[in-house]
């Protein structure tokens, strides 16, 4: 099912470039709309997971449909763009936009219509390349906006996008404004994973990094497995509690109906999971869930009990991972939000993640200058030499 979304008055002159281009859109009822190979063509190779058809479908399956924004020109797809409601307390830190902007936007979260994956804290700009890019980009964000205000929404917001593909979308239409307000943190991974990483490393980071995984050994081993059914049992309870523990409202039940869709939808066959044992027993004490994606692996899930080694977070969703991924031919191991201390002096470096913020109404626009004064604070809370250099040019390749 779709609907074409046509331009009311007061938007008439945000839609003609796309109708000169003969470009429309619609509005289709789900992402199984399409086929695996028809969406992925539009998707980055390295830094798409979360905007991958097969994740989006498996979401699907534990969450309901995700309405999904599709620009066609000439018969063409050459533009994506998943909505979904959001009911997260707007002050939640990960998908509250008072809490994510410093109250920069004082827009409740229902009141907004959410771009992107479901719950996504990573995602890109998922259309062609070329010259019909803008175009489709344009023709997207004005269709997101026409849909936010026939539905009564203050507006649309689009998260978690990288600096640059934030910017790209920012510049494609006139009322979008583009709000740093995080940033990623990823680690290069050397073809010898740890000994590799370990090199480039001071001698104080490196004798810390021995030191866990040193301890960690003495009591705990790591095994590698698939996202078989007896995985996805045995370790659901870990990762719901864990979850739950930070605020997810996520139960053993939940947990595993998630981790049964992915493998239902193919998505398994992409995952990695990495298990710790204590070595007086085989009871799995922590479990970290990894998904590969072009040359990147992905980090989602990780959950443990009162008894897992010491050091067991870190030497599961890094140490281990990085090995991992060097033996696998991967050349980054994505960790995800927040950028903390603890995965900065472990090797990992930062990129900036901003929001695109879409009124419906042009007078409730953020005000330029305290825009600006946001964006200039907030990334010198990740890269103090920002102040030498604009964010806009803090790129993808990440500062350490």
């Amino acid at each position: 099912m779709s609907a074409t979304l046509t331009p009311s008055a007061r938007h008439q002159r945000h839609a003609t470039a796309a109708e000169q281009g003969e470009l429309a859109v619609e509005l289709r009822t789900s992402a199984a709309e399409f086929q695996t190979c028809q969406w992925d063509a539009l998707v980055d190779a390295d830094d798409g997971f979360y905007t991958s058809h097969l994740w989006i479908c498996s979401l699907e399956k534990v969450h309901g449909l995700q309405p999904v924004l599709a620009a066609t020109e000439a018969g063409r797809l050459t533009g994506l763009l998943p909505t979904w409601t959001n009911t997260e307390p707007s002050g939640s830190n990960l998908f509250g936009l008072p809490g994510m902007t410093n109250e920069l936007i004082a827009v409740p979260s229902e009141q907004t219509l959410w771009l992107g994956p479901r719950r996504a804290t990573a995602t890109t700009i998922t259309c062609a390349r070329g010259v019909v890019r803008p175009r489709a980009l344009r023709a997207l964000m004005e269709a997101a906006c026409r849909l936010a205000a026939d539905r009564g929404l203050a507006g649309a917001v689009w998260p978690y996008l990288t600096g640059a593909h934030a910017l790209e979308a920012a510049a494609s239409h006139p009322g979008a404004q583009a709000v740093l307000h995080t940033a990623d943190t990823s680690v290069t991974v050397p073809d010898d994973g740890m000994r590799g990483l370990e090199a480039t490393a001071g001698s104080k980071h490196r004798k810390q990094w021995r030191r866990e995984r040193a301890l960690f050994a003495r009591s705990g081993s790591v095994e590698w497995a698939a996202l078989t059914p007896e995985v996805c049992t045995r370790i659901a309870p870990l990762l719901a509690a864990t979850r739950e523990k930070y605020g997810a409202q996520v139960g053993t039940a939940q947990m595993r109906r998630t981790l049964e869709a992915q493998r239902s939808s193919g998505l398994g066959d992409r995952a990695a999971v990495a298990l710790a044992r204590t070595r007086d027993d085989d009871t799995i004490r922590a479990a970290a869930v990894f998904y590969r994606h072009g040359t990147t692996l992905y980090g989602r899930y990780w959950g443990a009990d009162g008894k897992a080694p010491p050091y067991a977070y870190f030497t599961l969703t890094l140490y281990e991972a990085v090995d991992w991924a060097g033996r696998h031919g991967l050349r980054r191991l994505h960790l995800s939000v927040p950028p903390t201390a603890a995965k900065l002096s472990r090797g990992a470096q930062t990129t900036p993640l901003a929001l695109v913020y879409l009124p419906t109404a042009p007078d409730t626009r953020i005000d330029p200058r305290a825009l600006h004064q946001h964006n200039r604070r907030t990334a010198q809370e990740w890269n103090p030499d920002s102040d030498r250099e604009a964010w806009a040019r803090w790129t993808s390749r990440g500062m350490g």
